[in-house]
């Protein structure tokens, strides 16, 4: 087993337990869908940890290369999807009958995008760094316009705010995958 594969092993572990949590969510939605008031943001919000994982995953595959690394490194690699994982939990309220998830979003709204801006600084900023990486390098610089945007987000109670800004992120992280990674290699 090459260091990677070791690697992936616990990322892999991680985005399958984020990505569990985010389909029990929204089946449990489902299935009590007659006592739930949807809101369209708390969904765009659910799609956009879906891709975050995806996209964690999907560009997981640089590191391949990867010869030595450090425990550090291993921490900062693990603290992303973590955060993913713990968002994908609390995006739902227990119990989820007669929940009123417009209301439920924006009770935890703060604390939702501030987990999105930790993982974003650390991904931005700290993992470079620890990686030996620039941290302005193309694939990196939009996490700085979204650093921006969530801070705005979790500072905002603001229908009106969110309407705007919560999609926009949708578009920054879709565009960000398929722009600086759209297809991976083995060779």
């Amino acid at each position: 087993m090459g260091l990677f594969e070791f690697l992936m092993i616990l990322v892999s572990v991680i985005i399958g337990l984020g990505l569990t949590e985010l389909l029990t969510g929204v089946a449990n939605l489902l299935r009590s869908r007659n006592s739930v008031r949807f809101y369209w943001i708390h969904s765009l919000f659910q799609l956009g940890i879906f891709f975050a994982l995806l996209q964690f995953w999907w560009e997981s595959w640089g590191m391949q290369d990867l010869e030595t690394i450090s425990f550090w490194a291993v921490l900062s690699i693990l603290t992303l999807p973590v955060f993913l994982f713990l968002i994908a939990h609390l995006l739902y309220p227990s119990p989820v009958e007669n929940a009123d998830l417009r209301d439920y979003y924006y009770r935890q709204v703060s604390f939702l995008w501030g987990m999105v801006i930790a993982g974003t600084v650390e991904g931005t900023f700290v993992r470079p760094l620890i990686m030996g990486d620039p941290v302005l390098h193309v694939s990196n610089l939009s996490g700085m316009p979204m650093i921006a945007i969530c801070i705005v987000l979790a500072s905002s109670k603001s229908p009106r705010v969110h309407t705007v800004l919560a999609p926009l992120i949708l578009i920054i992280l879709i565009l960000d995958t398929l722009l600086a990674n759209p297809a991976i290699s083995s060779g």
